[in-house]
This record gives structure tokens, sequence and C-alpha cells, in this order.
């Protein structure tokens, strides 16, 4: 074989041992964009369950103090302490920690659930 011929040969690979090789996961993500390559359920957009401390999203939403929850929807964007549904509430200490614009714990119980996806409870980071 001439050396020109070894330097340009190579060998033939599917569509699908290139895809397994970007996305190890098959989560539709390539390594490169995808956060945890080797878990499905963690990739850019997906559901995130709020305050489960897992970032299945892979941080789209600008979470300044990285408490799980998104600036958008933290009441306190720059205290990783105080975010909807916090279990640090303190009554009467002037701090609203849980977000529910009271110095008190909440009444009611906090959601599990993410509001995009109501129907996903799952932490993919323990799984």
């Amino acid at each position: 074989m001439s050396l020109w011929l070894a330097m340009f040969a190579c060998a033939y690979v599917t569509r699908d041992e290139v895809d397994a090789a970007l996305d190890g996961d098959g989560d539709g993500w390539a390594a490169e964009d995808d956060c945890d390559n080797e878990n499905p359920d963690r990739f850019p957009g997906a559901p995130d369950v709020r305050g489960d401390g897992c970032d299945a999203d892979c941080g789209r939403e600008a979470d300044t103090d990285g408490d799980d929850w998104p600036d958008a929807a933290d009441c306190a964007p720059n205290d990783p302490n105080a975010f909807p549904c916090s279990p640090d509430e303190v009554d009467a200490d002037g701090i609203d920690t849980d977000c529910d614009n009271r110095d008190e714990a909440r009444p009611d119980a906090c959601p599990s659930t993410d509001p995009d996806f109501p129907d996903v409870e799952v932490n993919p980071c323990s799984s």
C-alpha cells in the first residue's frame, strides 16, 4: 500500500456509530452540549424539579446563588438559603426565606413538581 493511500484511507463508520460516539446516553444531545453524557434524563431543557439540588436542565436558566431555583423564580437570587419552599424559614426573624411574602413558616404544602412539566417528580441526579 502506498504511503498516500495509507494516510488517507479510513474505515467505514455508520451513522449510528457516529451518533453513539457523540451522544453516549442517547438523549439527543452531543457530548459537547450535554451536561451529563451518561444520564439520558439530564440534558439542556430537560424537566427540572426545582429545589431538589439536581440541575437536570444543564443550567439553561440563570441561577446566581446555585440553590437550584432560577433567578426569575427566586425571591432572593443572591442568597442560596432563600428560595421558594425553603425549609430554613424561621418565624419572626425578619427574613422571608421561603418566598411566600410572610415571615413565618408556610401554611400550605410546597409543590414538588416542575411547573413546566407537572408530571415530573423524579430526581435524575440520584438515579
